[in-house]
């Protein structure tokens, strides 16, 4: 049964404010040319483009949703960056975009989820940790019906695709699996120093092939982790105004 026509919650704008400033088109680094991130990124860009237009003049309604993407990767490969990087684009394009981050939805409740089919386009990230849990796979299978009868664009990030998750609710996995997957791929160790390289000079400093390299090579590689260092290093060179060099890395990360 689907639930009626609901309101918009205060607490929904709450949490459209936690999007990460650094997580946009211009700083995610997607590998080299023609490599499929890359592929991925021009898609999502195009359709962003599509999204807004459709926007201000919605005249389609269906049963299906027709704008239904699913991201999908290991953890830190950059699902959640791409998805906050179409919310700050989308916003800056003068639409509404929402964001929301299921790895902390134990401190929601499942009516988060109302009044969002009248946003311009939805993100939910990490919805594998609602698989399994009824009342919230009820509240998703009831929003994907409400989005679907005002073909407001779904994305979804995830670390497994539609068919590899256990939703306990048939309805709602035909309707997950109706998505269209897109396989973000781990960058490899030399990406990944381009990548904390194109991160720096965005912060605003200059981080040498000898450090990007050597960071990589002794850090835990996920790029979450990475950056997390590469924040660190801002931080304290900032602050003690010393250059990001390699033994100031050794110093800052006791190696």
């Amino acid at each position: 049964m689907i639930d009626p026509q609901p309101q918009t919650f205060p607490q929904q704008l709450t949490f459209r404010l936690s999007l990460d400033d650094d997580a946009t088109f211009k700083n995610f680094f997607c590998g080299s040319e023609g490599a499929p991130n890359n592929q991925i990124v021009h898609v999502l860009e195009n359709a962003l483009q599509r999204w807004v237009f459709q926007s201000r003049a919605k005249t389609r309604s269906g049963t299906l949703l027709e704008e239904f993407f699913w991201l999908w990767g290991v953890r830190g490969v950059g699902c959640s960056h791409l998805l906050q990087a179409i919310c700050h684009e989308a916003e800056l394009m003068g639409v509404r975009a929402f964001y929301l981050d299921f790895s902390r939805h134990t401190a929601l409740h499942p009516d988060v989820l109302l009044g969002l089919e009248s946003m311009a386009l939805v993100c939910l990230d990490a919805i594998d940790e609602l698989a399994g849990q009824p009342e919230w796979e009820m509240a998703l299978f009831n929003l994907y019906n409400r989005m679907a009868e005002s073909q407001t664009p779904l994305l979804i990030g995830a670390h497994s695709t539609p068919q590899q998750l256990q939703f306990k609710l048939p309805d709602l996995t035909s309707r997950m699996q109706s998505a269209v997957p897109f396989h973000l791929q781990m960058l490899n160790d030399e990406e990944k120093a381009v990548a904390l390289k194109l991160r720096a000079d965005c912060r605003g400093f200059e981080l040498s092939d000898e450090v990007a390299r050597f960071l990589v090579a002794r850090s835990e590689r996920s790029m979450t982790q990475l950056l997390a260092v590469l924040a660190l290093l801002d931080k304290h060179s900032l602050s003690t105004q010393r250059k990001v060099t390699i033994p100031l890395l050794k110093s800052v990360m006791g190696w």
